[in-house]
């Protein structure tokens, strides 16, 4: 057995937005059979020290403005300096032995170009020291520009294993490269396999309905005014629809401060509704999985009631939504164009067919567990494990 410490960088996680916990406890999770492993991460609004500490992560040394970066040239640091950060509980990049990229969704020409030409050039750094640079199963695309494709281009030489997270993500690199090397896979979602504690059985069934303000967000949305209002008032007829039935209305906040403004303004118009607000996100993902139904707009919202057999509708602003419901067999009962209409004729079928769809869940979920498996496979043999 090595006793040198084997350090692997988790990128593209925080602990503010639940979906990027659970990829990071996914990958800590897959790591253990790894010999010597240490995590190592990057200072972050969303990656507070005292958390990343409590991990006992080694705090990356980096600095990236526009376009400026300076982490490699922080890496060319004297020697006693790199040992005196080492005290401090830093590292460089150099000192960096993996990288595993697990940002769920942030290659494509909705983020800044800047942002894709810095991992390009981060991760042919990694290949020409020989390290292995993963990308964890995620969304991609699309890249319409001639600068977006070429920064792909060089990704796709340049990372050991790309793992892409549906077919249209993968038309998308086509688009850079074609045909993909054998390295770029497809492979689900990696956070199914995450099990929490379940919760004791509710005296009264309940239906969480989970917002996402990225939906309505005018970074993505011209029309973000018009469909916030189309929004809210889908919402708040299905809390009505569900009300009816007889289940207990939960809002459930996923991520944060402009997931909570956005419950309070579905509770204000439903008031029977109450708000839940849970930090932990296997407990989140516990609480979800206790539900009767779910109506999701957030993509791990959605994931975290499929993988525990849960009946649910997702509220698409991507395609990843759609892609992600097909893997579970649930396609239809992905909604890409939402309306109080369209909400209200999904939730009413999804009410005759729950326990038809739970049985399929549950086929559907020990299958994709399998492609999980296959892919953490693959990622040991880029790493020491014993």
């Amino acid at each position: 057995m090595s006793h040198k410490p084997y350090r692997i960088e988790i990128k593209g996680v925080q602990f503010r937005n639940k979906g990027a916990y659970l990829m990071l406890l996914s990958c800590l999770q897959g790591l253990k059979p790894v010999e010597n492993c240490e995590l190592v991460l990057s200072p972050g609004p969303n990656l507070p020290y005292p958390e990343r500490a409590r991990l006992g992560a080694w705090q990356k040394l980096s600095f990236r403005r526009k376009s400026i970066d300076l982490t490699d040239w922080i890496s060319r640091l004297p020697k006693p300096l790199i040992r005196l950060f080492n005290r401090y509980g830093m590292v460089t990049e150099r000192q960096v032995d993996a990288v595993l990229e697990a940002s769920g969704f942030a290659y494509g020409d909705q983020w800044p170009l800047q942002f894709l030409q810095n991992t390009a050039r981060e991760v042919e750094r990694f290949a020409k020291a020989g390290k292995p640079f993963i990308f964890m199963p995620q969304a991609f695309g699309p890249f319409e520009s001639p600068a977006s494709k070429a920064a792909m281009r060089q990704i796709i030489q340049h990372a050991r294993l790309i793992f892409v997270r549906d077919a249209v993500s993968k038309q998308h690199l086509e688009s850079c490269v074609s045909p993909l090397p054998a390295h770029v896979i497809q492979s689900p979602d990696f956070t199914i396999g995450l099990s929490p504690e379940p919760l004791a059985r509710p005296a009264m069934p309940y239906a969480a309905l989970i917002p996402n303000n990225k939906v309505i967000s005018p970074y993505h949305h011209a029309n973000a005014e018009q469909l916030k209002d189309d929004y809210l008032a889908a919402f708040v007829l299905a809390a009505d629809q569900l009300h009816q039935a007889g289940y207990q209305v939960k809002l459930v906040n996923h991520e944060g401060k402009e997931d909570a403004e956005l419950c309070q303004h579905i509770q204000a118009r439903a008031q029977y509704a109450e708000v839940i607000e849970i930090e932990d996100p296997l407990a989140v993902k516990a609480y979800i999985g206790g539900a009767s139904l779910v109506v999701s707009s957030r993509f791990h919202g959605a994931i975290n009631a499929l993988s525990q057999g849960v009946p649910c509708i997702a509220t698409s602003w991507s395609h990843k939504y759609r892609q992600m419901m097909q893997d579970f067999g649930m396609a239809d009962y992905c909604i890409e164009t939402l309306t109080p209409t369209s909400l209200e004729h999904s939730l009413r079928q999804l009410l005759a067919n729950q326990e038809a769809i739970t049985a399929q869940l549950t086929a559907a979920k020990e299958a994709l567990q399998q492609q999980n498996q296959q892919m953490w496979q693959r990622i040991y043999q880029q790493l020491p494990v014993g």
